[in-house]
């Protein structure tokens, strides 16, 4: 009997606990979307639309159908110079369908930023978090040390599981938890601040920095900032806890071809049909190869697109480095396991998100790629490799 009571306890406990939710949303899904709790960003009241090529274009066509055909993509878009080259959903998708990001949406958080940093709100990067979030230094002291930079390059020492298959680890409860700010009251450091460590949890801390800076709620500035001068044609949704705080690491959802325009903003040096809504510096800082060799490939929640070798050991990568110094070292962690890669700097840069979502721009050839969809599945390419060979097959 103390069992079944027992039994009963922990149900009733856990019926409502982050972690549950966690573990039915384990294989996410495109249906899902409607299950959870959003706030919506109104489509801009000033659409910009891209135009469709002239050219022929269909050897490119062919060869995407071909190979996207059974690679759990919902949605896939090409453009070049402004002209559509290839834009396709896939059944039960349709253009009007709004898509998650996942980490994607990073790129968006970290625009955000410079665009307060360029109105004064957010003073310098160089400044201590603490200047807008003093009460981080309750969890631990050492905060003091960490700069909005930091943040922005992922280089704050905080402590945080990134491990995505685990119901209980720290990203996740980020992404469930019912209060979002509750979570950020306690992150501690593992080290002092310096070392590139990709962890979520400093998208977070980056909203809030934006939020205590500006005043407005991220989602309210996201729409003032981006949606509505970018001529964004659709709502959008991004995902808020039971306090409506928006989770800023992971959750906005919006259709393929806004997904874009974002993409276009850095293609044109932060120009927007003569706007200029974003410093160049901040631009060409990066896409600069150099600045992203320095920063091992992820400059201010942009990823450098990049060749990666990974091997057994960090000597052996260190090795092959040694004798190939245009490549340069990187540790990553992902579900507990971590990798150690020798990396070689491409031409171009990305927004990536779980799943195989990607936001891929080139400048030298004026190209805008992204897909969406469920976990990429492929019989020869992953997702990335895919779109970098496709960037090099378009002229």
């Amino acid at each position: 009997m103390k069992r079944i009571v027992y039994f009963l306890f922990i149900t009733i406990l856990f019926s409502s606990c982050y972690a549950v939710r966690a573990y039915r949303f384990r294989k996410f899904e495109y249906k899902d979307l409607d299950k959870f709790r959003v706030t919506t960003i109104k489509k801009s009241t000033r659409p910009f639309h891209f135009e469709y090529a002239q050219r022929d274009h269909s050897t490119l066509t062919s060869y995407l159908d071909s190979n996207l055909q059974n690679s759990s993509t919902y949605a896939f878009l090409v453009i070049q110079d402004d002209s559509i080259l290839y834009e396709k959903y896939f059944a039960p998708i349709d253009s009007a369908a709004i898509l998650p990001s996942f980490s994607v949406v990073k790129s968006f958080v970290s625009t955000l930023a410079q665009i307060a940093h360029q109105e004064g709100k957010i003073k310098s990067f160089a400044d201590p978090v603490t200047e807008y979030l003093p009460w981080i230094l309750k969890s631990d002291s050492r905060w003091q040390y960490v700069t909005v930079q930091h943040v922005l390059d992922m280089r704050t020492g905080v402590k945080s599981s990134e491990t995505y298959d685990s119901p209980f680890s720290d990203v996740i409860r980020l992404g469930f938890t019912r209060n979002v700010s509750n979570r950020l009251q306690k992150p501690i450091l593992d080290t002092l601040p310096g070392k590139f460590i990709y962890k979520s949890v400093n998208t977070q801390i980056l909203a809030s920095v934006i939020e205590a800076a500006t005043g407005q709620k991220l989602q309210d500035y996201l729409y003032e900032k981006l949606w509505l001068p970018l001529g964004m044609e659709s709502d959008a949704t991004w995902h808020i806890d039971a306090k409506g705080t928006v989770r800023a690491f992971c959750c906005l959802n919006a259709t393929l071809k806004d997904y874009a325009k974002i993409g276009r903003l850095y293609l044109r040096n932060g120009n927007w049909e003569g706007a200029q809504l974003l410093s160049p510096q901040w631009v060409q800082t990066i896409l600069n190869a150099d600045t992203m060799r320095i920063y091992q490939g992820y400059k201010n929640h942009w990823w450098s697109s990049r060749t990666i070798k990974r091997f057994q050991a960090a000597e052996e990568a260190l090795e092959f480095i040694q004798t190939n110094p245009d490549w340069y070292y990187t540790e990553t962690i992902r579900n507990g396991k971590v990798y150690y890669n020798a990396n070689k700097n491409l031409k171009g840069i990305f927004a990536q998100g779980m799943l195989g979502q990607f936001l891929y721009v080139n400048p030298q050839k004026k190209l805008i790629i992204v897909r969406l969809g469920h976990n990429w599945s492929h019989p020869r390419y992953y997702a990335q490799k895919f779109i970098e060979e496709l960037a090099e097959m378009i002229d």
